[in-house]
């Protein structure tokens, strides 16, 4: 999902994504795209809605043409954020 929503992000230029009605996946999704970085503020609106801003300068170095830290990002080699 976590490729899915920078794909997303990058196409349609976002600045924030709302999650309407999140369920406890969406919540997690959120807090993990914030761990990466790709998200730099996650809040929860009034109305169950989580709101997560855009980390612009991490999207740009995961899409650099160099992919490097798009490759780290697939090959999870930040032992500290393995899933769990």
């Amino acid at each position: 999902m976590t490729l899915i929503h920078l794909f997303l992000i990058h196409r349609y230029k976002f600045v924030s994504v709302h999650y309407v009605s999140p369920n406890e996946q969406n919540e997690k999704q959120a807090t993990r795209m914030k761990a990466l970085g790709i998200y730099d503020e996650v809040t929860s609106e009034v109305g169950h809605i989580i709101v997560a801003s855009i980390n612009p300068d991490r999207v740009a170095e995961l899409l650099s043409s160099d992919r490097v830290a798009l490759k780290t990002l697939i090959g999870r080699d930040q032992p500290d954020l393995a899933v769990h």
